[in-house]
């Protein structure tokens, strides 16, 4: 026979567990930036490496960020940061847009508008003829150019920690990477590298090769974070780090980009505007060094979201990992357009 007393109990206890899931907050509501993060998080795994992605929306400051504060190689992305620091010069008077700067052979690299204007007898082009050169056809004459007039990598990223934008590197010119796997262990050329120094420099073998492009991967000397990209994107859409005609100027040379239509661009509508620049290494025994493109999108209602996506060690196809940084940017265009 039941006690009284137990079923008495029973039914308080039964009255206690109602009253505290009452109680009991409701679960949280998944942000739009949380659904994102976890989109990227999926998406990133088809790239078959090492990827950090940064998305922030520039008017409501939702965010989303995967390994975002580690340092990937930047490759031509540094060309952004370049021009940013040669702009902040312009803005102060140091530099004009239309000055000229004297080309000389050995600072030519191969192909790229620059060299073919050179080989014509344009050999003395603007500041402004190769800030547009290096930003809309990535031409490595104007941005190792450009690099040396303002002093090199280390016054660059001086002048980037000054500014306020720290987590990205700048430590040579980009023929500096070339030759950090062509010339596997050889010390730089008094004068620095060129193009028939490399050539020169004996094929190395296939382990040093491999010893070589795992260095660049996991210590690359011209490297940034993904967060730190972003923040510096976002400070020119505030327009704190340049005044108005630079800003206007740099957005639009950015617009007006050649290269990675397959990229950020890759999943969005054709007249979207994509303010970007994009970066890739070499690709090492079925291993890419790295790959990025990173930009300001602009949504059809007029609001902005900057992204950055840098990847590192992928061995998924080209195809494939340009496909990845196109999903990222189109699942980051379909959250904060409310698809």
């Amino acid at each position: 026979m039941t006690s009284p007393y137990f079923g008495r109990l029973s039914v308080l206890s039964f009255a206690m567990i109602v009253l505290v899931a009452a109680c009991a907050p409701a679960p949280a509501t998944p942000t739009r930036g949380g659904l994102l993060e976890a989109q990227l998080t999926s998406i990133a795994e088809a790239a078959q490496g090492a990827v950090s992605v940064t998305v922030l929306n520039l008017r409501t400051g939702e965010r989303a960020s995967l390994h975002g504060q580690t340092p990937r190689p930047m490759m031509s992305v540094f060309k952004l940061p370049i021009a940013v620091a040669a702009l902040v010069d312009v803005d102060r008077g140091v530099l004009r847009l239309d000055q000229a700067i004297p080309i000389s052979a050995s600072e030519l690299r191969h192909g790229g508008p620059i060299a073919e204007a050179w080989a014509r007898g344009e050999k003395a082009p603007s500041i402004e003829t190769m800030l547009t050169r290096m930003l809309q056809d990535s031409d490595n004459t104007a941005g190792d150019k450009l690099l040396a007039v303002l002093g090199g990598g280390e016054s660059v990223t001086a002048r980037l920690h000054d500014l306020g934008l720290g987590g990205i590197t700048i430590r040579g010119p980009e023929i500096a990477r070339d030759a950090a796997l062509a010339c596997v262990g050889a010390p730089a050329p008094d004068g620095g590298w060129t193009m028939d120094e490399i050539a020169a420099c004996p094929a190395p073998g296939a382990a040093a090769l491999a010893v070589a492009a795992r260095s660049e991967i996991e210590s690359p000397p011209d490297s940034a974070t993904t967060d730190a990209i972003v923040e510096l994107l976002a400070r020119l859409d505030q327009a704190t780090i340049l005044n108005g005609d630079s800003r206007k100027w740099l957005l639009s040379k950015l617009a007006g980009a050649h290269t990675g239509a397959a990229r950020l661009r890759g999943g969005l509508p054709p007249d979207a505007r994509v303010a970007h620049k994009t970066g890739t290494g070499q690709t090492v025994q079925g291993v890419t060094i790295a790959m990025g493109d990173v930009g300001i999108v602009t949504l059809p209602d007029g609001e902005p979201f900057a992204i950055a996506v840098l990847m590192a060690g992928a061995r998924a196809s080209i195809e494939t990992q340009e496909a990845v940084i196109a999903r990222m940017a189109k699942a980051s265009w379909d959250t904060f357009a409310g698809k």
